[in-house]
């Protein structure tokens, strides 16, 4: 029984929402004369065109040109406000999507430099921030698109509501249609190039994405018109999915050798590539199993006892090893698509591995099982002679993943399998999908799901297993008999000139749910040498050199936190001019014990092994907000707050999972990542922040208080441009006084999102104190942690305040706190959204921090 539970925050009061102020960077566009020069070709050849009387039929077969029903590229410098309200103004054009990026600064665009001293000059050492609109028009939306052009370069009046024209002619970089270089990514080709090599003559299984048309008709006229181009080259359409809710219209497709290699050798040609239903083709999604396992005898299993109650955590895996004496009578296995008869026990490994570190935590620790059942979904297989578990290669696998949701939560004419679940924990990712700046389908899903069911996905960051040329060394016996603090440096730059190259992968990228990287940490206490591997890092609290680095959509912290995933070793690959190294298994080195199938086919159901990386850091950070859960849930156990209302739980165990996380204040990230420059440690924090997300949480600091230490816990509904204020009473010991103290704050919420929208979220919120924290507490925002900026970008808010300055209270001794919501890229005037608060106060233990708090709060403890 903890002796100082959490408390309760004071119910907060509305308030009004304080303002705020964008200011956009500078950008030097070009006269208005040569923007008329560089653009008017374009414009003049679809005035000609559009005057004859064939001109729609003439323009839908050149793929190279504006045309009806053929999705335009608006490409301008910086952004235009309301332009999408002014697109809808043009009857017949439809805004598929838009979305942010930047290119490097050309004769035509440049950046103004603002720093004292240069300010006016032009800056070449940044990119220019873009963004893309996408539109489909029809003729009439091109006749008046070509009307409003010409009225511009006549200097006339474009008319009421057209004003944002202005802007766009004078910022349009580029005006052309959606080609073939936009359908088809680089990693597309290289998957192709890579299955002809592997296969040469098979089909080439391929992910389709639509463009989303709200209209049903045309949506089927664009799935029969694509269904028509695949059979006519000798392929076949596999299987289909349209979800209205994340606009998307998917189709897998198997594509002939030869079609294929045509797309490679002349896709401007290939109707595959031209067709206008196409938004993009890529490489089939699939999520795999990236564990492995070696037999260990550091842990015995123990005894098994069943679990009781309804399930909170559900995980999406592999088939587990039920009858596994760690897991026996602690699972409820819901296998609708029967994925047991395709899967063989002795091939079980990353469900047992997961399910057990779930409900285990690592078997090197002996820490006691948690009392509730863990529901299992299976989604991926294996069968004989298939090197790995995998989901279901006949289906598109976000159609996979929401059929399972729905089945957990129920849908029209579907009961809940599940309905008490609100974690869920995927740790899988998907190696064909590393994030590139665009939102994946999956992570879309992801995000729709815990907005509209209130969940949430704990997801794994992904597992990159190329090779890593490591700077400065050409023999392996050089990089093993450095000092380890010059071989960590050594580690920590060759990861950071590769970093573009070893991002998270698919789903990760997700808004709302947590992401969790491997953390260079485990329990084993006696490792076995083995030759040609070296430990490549000292501080533990670094991700291991697997754990795909952010950040995320917009810049977002990415991942958001990390968990032990294996102290995790490099091994050689090769030598000569240089050296590259590869991440090892586990091989006895490292690892978190978990359950595991038996891999000598005896049948035994007791083995131990060792798994690593960020899936099994994943498990364990959904252990942890279960863990969380059941401590706020705990009334026998002293719990203030277990009659929270369950529509906040999942909201509440978000926050307080990141709450206690704390930035790793390594300086030689800051060294290593750059840029140098004092001005721009804005971007050295984003920089850093790939490596460190919001840190390492300290989970014990979440399931109690201390005498010095309280933490309080809040919640409530916001809708845009709304804002609680919460007030609570700060502890006497600490007024007048230099003693050193700290405050944490962190609001989690579920945003709701705009898929084809290039903002996404539909809200932000933030906390802060009312007032200046110095002159209130005594405390400033603490420097070593990610930018403001940067906690703004994602669906966590999380802060950290410290100081030591004698300040007189104010307030009768309160300190007040107001939480904010602020639209992003729109929520309706009737939604509202669900967040988590916990605030943390802490001083030095010899302090009665949490007493005074909790006496103020007049709150008594429960016997």
């Amino acid at each position: 029984m903890p002796a100082r539970p959490l408390l309760p925050l004071p119910s907060p009061i509305g308030v009004a929402a304080p303002g705020g102020f964008y200011r956009p960077p500078p950008i030097k566009f070009p006269p208005p004369n040569r923007q008329k020069e560089r653009l008017s070709p374009a414009f003049a050849r679809l005035r000609g065109v559009l005057a004859r009387g064939d001109g729609a039929i003439q323009l839908r077969n050149d793929p190279t040109s504006l045309a009806p029903d053929r999705v335009a590229v608006f490409e301008i410098a910086g952004s235009v406000d309301d332009f999408t309200k002014a697109l809808g103004r043009i009857p017949g054009f439809e805004l598929m999507a838009e979305y942010e990026s930047e290119f490097v600064p050309d004769d035509n665009f440049t950046l103004q430099d603002r720093r004292a001293g240069r300010e006016g000059q032009t800056r070449t050492d940044k990119l220019i921030p873009s963004r893309f609109y996408l539109a489909m028009p029809d003729t009439q939306a091109l006749g008046q698109l070509l009307s409003l052009w010409e009225n511009w370069q006549r200097d006339q009046p474009l008319g009421s509501g057209f004003a944002p024209f202005v802007n766009l002619f004078k910022q349009l970089r580029t005006l052309r249609p959606w080609g073939p270089e936009d359908r088809i990514p680089p990693e597309t080709f290289a998957f192709w190039e890579e299955e002809a090599q592997r296969h040469p003559g098979r089909p080439v299984r391929t992910e389709v994405e639509l463009w989303y048309r709200d209209d049903q008709t045309r949506r089927r006229q664009a799935s029969n018109s694509l269904q028509n181009i695949v059979r006519e080259t000798g392929g076949a359409i596999v299987h289909e999915a349209i979800i209205g809710d994340i606009a998307y219209h998917g189709m897998l497709v198997d594509i002939p050798a030869g079609e294929i290699q045509n797309l490679i050798a002349h896709h401007r040609l290939v109707r595959l590539a031209i067709a206008d239903e196409i938004m993009f083709l890529r490489p089939q999604s699939m999520l795999s199993d990236p564990l492995e396992l070696e037999p260990s005898a550091a842990a015995t299993p123990g005894e098994s006892t069943p679990a009781a109650g309804v399930p909170i955590a559900a995980l999406l895996d592999g088939v587990p090893v039920q009858a596994h004496r760690l897991l026996d009578g602690r699972l409820l296995l819901d296998d609708p698509d029967d994925l047991q008869a395709r899967t063989l026990v002795r091939k079980r490994i990353h469900g047992t591995a997961m399910a057990s570190l779930i409900l285990h935590g690592d078997r090197n620790e002996n820490q006691a099982p948690l009392s509730r059942p863990l529901y299992v979904r299976p989604v991926m297989m294996i069968a004989d002679g298939q090197e790995r578990e995998h989901t279901d290669a006949d289906r598109l696998l976000v159609d996979t993943i929401y059929r399972a949701i729905l089945r957990i939560k129920g849908s029209a004419g579907e009961e809940a399998a599940a309905p008490s679940v609100f974690l869920i924990n995927l740790s899988m990712g998907d190696p064909r999908r590393p994030f590139t700046g665009v939102v994946s389908p999956l992570a879309r899903l992801l995000d729709f799901l815990s907005s509209r069911y209130n969940v949430l996905f704990l997801v794994s960051g992904g597992n990159v297993t190329a090779p890593l040329t490591i700077p400065g060394y050409t023999t392996w016996t050089e990089f093993e008999d450095a000092v380890p603090e010059v071989r960590e440096r050594a580690v920590l730059e060759a990861l950071n000139q590769a970093m573009h190259e070893r991002t998270i992968l698919s789903p990760a990228e997700s808004l709302n749910a947590l992401t969790i990287g491997a953390q260079h940490h485990d329990s084993v206490t006696q490792r076995q040498g083995i030759i040609n591997a070296a430990d490549p890092l000292t501080d533990h609290r670094l991700p291991n050199v697997s754990s795909g680095l952010g950040l995320g959509h917009r810049r977002g912290i990415k991942p958001d936190l990390y968990f032990p995933g294996g102290r995790e070793f490099v091994r050689l690959q090769s030598t000569g001019d240089r050296l590259v190294v590869t991440p090892s298994k586990p091989r006895k080195l490292f690892g978190l014990g978990a359950a595991a199938p038996d891999l000598s086919e005896f049948g035994r159901l007791d083995q131990i092994a060792f798994s690593d990386g960020t899936s099994s850091a994943t498990a364990l950070a959904t252990r942890a907000a279960h863990q969380v859960f059941d401590s706020l849930m705990n009334l026998d156990g002293g719990s203030l707050l277990s009659e929270l209302d369950p529509q906040f739980w999942a909201v509440i165990v978000k926050a307080l999972l990141v709450h206690s996380a704390a930035w790793n204040e390594n300086d030689l990230l800051k060294e290593i990542c750059g840029p140098f420059e004092g001005r721009r440690w804005r971007e050295r924090g984003d920089n850093c922040s790939r490596f460190t997300g919001f840190g390492v949480p300290n989970i014990s600091h979440v399931l109690e208080c201390s005498a010095g230490r309280a933490t309080l816990v809040g919640f409530g509904n916001l809708s845009a441009d709304s804002a609680h204020q919460f007030r609570l009473p700060l502890p006497e010991c600490l007024e007048l006084v230099t003693e050193p103290r700290r405050l944490t704050t962190t609001v989690a919420w579920f945003s709701p999102v705009k898929p084809g929208n290039q903002r996404y979220r539909g809200a932000r919120l933030e906390v802060s104190p009312v007032g200046k924290a110095l002159e209130v507490f005594g405390v400033e925002r603490k420097k070593r942690q990610p930018p403001d900026v940067t906690i703004r970008r994602g669906s966590v808010f999380h802060e950290h305040f410290e100081g030591d300055s004698a300040v007189a209270y104010i307030d009768d001794g309160h300190l007040s706190l107001q939480v904010w919501c602020k639209e992003d890229a729109g929520i309706n005037a009737d939604e509202s959204v669900r967040y988590g608060i916990a605030v943390t106060i802490e001083a030095g233990e010899a302090l009665p921090v949490y007493d005074e708090i909790q006496q103020r709060l007049q709150i008594r403890p429960r016997p």
